[in-house]
């Protein structure tokens, strides 16, 4: 059974960054477009998850500023959908070992 969205928790788990820079990533990269439920809260759907693993990736292997994410994301034909499909699986892998550890 999948899920369609993920609260921030679970998000942080999967993306494997803390809940607060997360939320800083959502002030600064605006290709990154939550769901706030009534009462305020995160929802994150498959294509942010993918997105948010591009942008650790873009942060981390490639030396990028936050700055330099947001031109790259807003410069490449990449679409939230259609990321890296490596980063696809490997979001699959720890998918699946979340819910075996449950």
């Amino acid at each position: 059974m999948n899920k369609n969205f993920y609260n921030i928790d679970e998000v942080s788990q999967i993306v494997g960054e803390q809940k607060h820079t997360i939320r800083f990533w959502e002030s600064r990269i605006s290709k990154l477009k939550i769901i706030r439920t009534h009462s305020g809260h995160r929802l994150y759907d498959y294509e942010n998850l993918l997105l948010l693993k591009k942008i650790k990736e873009l942060l981390e292997v490639q030396k990028l500023t936050l700055d330099g994410v947001n031109d790259y994301l807003s410069k490449s034909r990449i679409k939230n959908n259609s990321l890296n499909e490596n980063i696809v699986s490997n979001l699959k892998d720890l998918l699946n070992t979340l819910k075996r550890s449950k």
